[in-house]
């Protein structure tokens, strides 16, 4: 079985030793020197001129081909390493035995190192022979220490094996796709050029520039002292009460007899006009910003109905790639949702999906839409620990219902916990009912 998880933190080890690489030309210092999935990428890395700098897009390119490629590898290296792991259990087993059990273990032990390795691997012969006259402990631990090297080295034989016949088929087929992803990311660059609503999404979302007109503020209410006024008009006044404020004092409190006057002024006994607007805190409105990461996730919905072919669908795909190329630059994840009929999704934080993406597009639903199933889709991933505080963008014509009230108000929730949600509308029918619902809405 692939343990998928340990594939996808390799996968993210192998990309970041790209980008150091291509840097500073050196391999990060955790990457085994005996690495021959780390040697191959220097390798291809030195033999490609292309990739001097001068243009980006090749060395993106190259980069997706490596990782797309070591993803497939991976997988296969992970039913190597299982096999691997059973005879290395067997190996501890025996080691940690009693000499009973070593005994009992023994047959087994034979047989796994007589059809896995030749005698100059593991002399088991030579090791049988010492039992007549050296120390039995000293005997069996030497015949796992070899047993557990030579069981290392064949697995690392294996996958050597398995780098070098698969590569040649790589290298040939890359060089077959490499000028053509090249051009596609030409004009993928093309599209944001001719349409500026797809650069000011793509600005926005990579939040390269400053933002803050387009954020969304929140009211916050807060209770702050006021001082008190020295006159006030007849308006402000609402109530009498205790104290001694001369220029509010009632005139009946003038009247009185100035010993008795002056003691009620020192116990602040006075009668006197009020105002809650000066004399007592006030309830004032500031606008603050929703917290907001500097860099966060990005979820991309995309409408795939059958009111979306042709141009639409062309426009939503370059989008999307050109926000996939820029989160992958980030190192920011980046969740896909393909919706019609049905909404299904791809995780494109994960560099084995990066080649997916494609296939994922061309066999996506087409019909009617359903808007609902997509915002739950969207809802769940942001609930999820990776896609917390995420940009969600959709892509669609929007001919579909404005949300139910349950999910209204799960949207509502999210953006105030910092999320946006934003709509690039494509097509005559326009998104006028989601101008009040998503934090900003571009038309085409």
């Amino acid at each position: 079985m692939i343990d998928y998880t340990e594939v996808d933190a390799r996968l993210e080890e192998y990309s970041e030793a790209f980008d150091l690489y291509m840097e500073y030309g050196e391999m990060p210092s955790s990457m085994p020197p005996d690495d021959c999935l780390a040697a191959y990428m220097r390798e291809v890395i030195d033999n490609n001129p292309q990739i001097d700098g001068s243009d980006p897009a090749w060395v993106e390119v190259l980069k997706e081909d490596l990782i797309s490629f070591f993803a497939v590898l991976l997988e296969q290296f992970c039913a190597l390493q299982t096999e691997a792991m059973k005879e290395l259990a067997l190996i501890a087993s025996f080691k940690g035995a009693t000499i009973e059990k070593k005994r009992m273990m023994w047959h087994e032990v034979c047989g796994t190192i007589e059809a896995g390795y030749s005698k100059y691997e593991v002399n088991l012969p030579g090791y049988t022979d010492q039992f007549k006259t050296h120390d039995k402990d000293a005997v069996f631990s030497a015949l796992t220490s070899d047993w557990e090297n030579a069981c290392m080295a064949k697995l690392e034989g294996k996958e050597r094996q398995l780098l070098n016949r698969a590569k040649i088929r790589f290298e040939q087929i890359s060089r077959e796709a490499g000028t053509r992803d090249y051009e596609d990311r030409k004009k993928i660059d093309n599209y944001v050029h001719r349409y500026p609503q797809l650069k000011e999404i793509v600005d926005l979302i990579g939040r390269d520039k400053d933002s803050s007109k387009e954020e969304k503020d929140t009211v916050v209410h807060r209770f702050m002292p006021a001082s008190v006024a020295k006159n006030s008009s007849a308006e402000e006044i609402d109530r009498v009460e205790s104290g001694n404020n001369l220029e509010r004092v009632l005139p009946v409190e003038l009247s009185m007899p100035e010993d008795i006057f002056f003691k009620r002024y020192a116990t602040r006994e006075l009668q006197q006009f009020s105002s809650p607007g000066k004399d007592k805190p006030k309830k004032v409105e500031e606008r603050s910003k929703d917290p907001r990461l500097t860099k966060g996730p990005i979820i991309v919905s995309i409408d795939t109905s059958g009111s979306m072919t042709g141009q639409p669908l062309r426009i939503a795909f370059s989008l999307l790639k050109q926000l996939l190329r820029m989160a992958k630059q980030q190192k920011r994840p980046c969740y896909l949702i393909s919706f019609s009929v049905r909404a299904k999704s791809i995780d494109l934080a994960k560099p084995r999906n990066w080649r997916k993406i494609d296939n994922f597009l061309e066999n996506s639903f087409s019909g009617g839409t359903d808007g609902e199933e997509m915002l739950a889709e969207a809802i769940n991933t942001l609930q999820q620990g990776t896609y917390e505080m995420a940009d969600v963008l959709i892509v669609s014509d929007f001919e579909f219902p404005v949300p139910e009230s349950s999910t209204m108000k799960k949207i509502t929730k999210e953006q105030s916990l910092g999320t946006r949600f934003y709509g690039l509308s494509i097509g005559h029918y326009g998104a006028n009912e989601y101008e009040l619902i998503l934090d900003k809405i571009w038309e085409m």
